[in-house]
């Protein structure tokens, strides 16, 4: 009896530190931005190891491309292009490009983690991020010749999306599916701490926030007023296409995490980027916003996660204590 009283203790302190982890990453990201920041180097090895674990789980068979990627990559570009094209006749031209951005962007390298925690389709997930990915390489310089003036030749920056992207997506996915076929005891071994993506995330997600918040001091004051502008239409452009991916998933997928996530958690530091590159520098100050705003959303979905699995426990828990006596 002693023993069945005490053992919900340690795991309801983990359950609460689960719930508020990331807010607290987030305010720690904002106030420690001076040092965090200087941690940003590390951020990709953290996504490949976050999504080393999250793809333990995924098949070969699993993955494929359908026509509901090619459906989201199409509202990606009309929204990019509509969103300039209505802007820039009433606003500054680096608030229009801003918006183009946080459109075109592609999706997230880390966005099948949360899609995995959030209990979606990691397939899916990771067969748009690699689409995205591999289409921006492409699509992204000429579409940007469209609104701005990178004068970077073709190959060149395609060359450079490449070896910032695919890198950090393909290289787990290749030791994970290794790990399956070649030591499948230590890979179901390592399947049970999955979760080990999470905790990772915590610490990710307190570099990133820092780092973004580290670029948007570095602006000068004088920009402001555009800079609040700017903030907005990350905003706007972040709750729009988190509320299309998550109607489309419903759909399509009959559930409401994996497009959503798909469509609204973007790959920031690749567009942040793009943005300086193609684009007015200033434009990519909507990205950085974006970023802060994606996390905040992610944020409130894990804990309501959280709160819905540890609901769903004590249920059990209640059935089963209740039940036997």
């Amino acid at each position: 009896m002693k023993h069945i009283l005490q053992r919900p203790v340690p795991s309801r302190f983990m359950r609460r530190f689960k719930d508020y982890g990331l807010p607290i990453a987030i305010l720690m990201g904002i106030v420690f931005y001076p040092w965090l920041s200087l941690l940003s180097g590390t951020i990709p090895y953290m996504i490949v190891c976050m999504l080393f674990f999250t793809f333990l789980k995924l098949r070969p068979r699993d993955m494929h491309l359908s026509l509901v990627h090619t459906i989201l990559a199409a509202i990606q570009i009309v929204l990019a292009l509509g969103s300039y094209y209505l802007l820039s006749p009433f606003f500054p031209e680096s608030v229009a490009q801003g918006a183009f951005n946080c459109f075109l962007c592609p999706a997230a390298s880390a966005s099948p983690v949360i899609i995995g925690m959030l209990g979606g389709n990691i397939a899916v997930g990771t067969a748009y991020v690699l689409l995205t990915s591999l289409g921006i390489a492409f699509v992204g310089p000429l579409l940007f010749s469209l609104v701005g003036d990178g004068s970077i030749p073709f190959w060149e920056s395609a060359s450079t999306i490449f070896a910032h992207v695919l890198p950090i997506v393909i290289t787990p996915l290749i030791l994970a599916w290794g790990m399956r076929y070649t030591l499948p005891r230590a890979h179901s071994k390592l399947c049970k701490y999955t979760s080990i993506s999470f905790w990772v995330w915590i610490i990710a997600l307190a570099i990133i926030i820092a780092k973004t918040v580290a670029f948007m001091a570095e602006e000068p004051a004088s920009e402001i007023p555009t800079m609040l502008l700017l903030i907005v239409v990350g905003l706007m452009a972040c709750l729009l296409q988190f509320a299309i991916g998550k109607i489309l998933s419903t759909i399509f997928l009959k559930e409401s995490i994996t497009l959503g996530q798909s469509l609204g958690q973007k790959n920031s530091s690749l567009a942040i980027w793009m943005a300086q590159v193609y684009l007015n520098p200033l434009s990519s100050v909507a990205m950085a916003a974006y970023s802060i705003w994606q996390n905040l959303i992610n944020s409130l979905q894990l804990m309501r996660e959280s709160r819905k699995q540890t609901q769903n426990n004590n249920r059990k828990t209640h059935k089963l204590y209740g039940t036997n006596g």
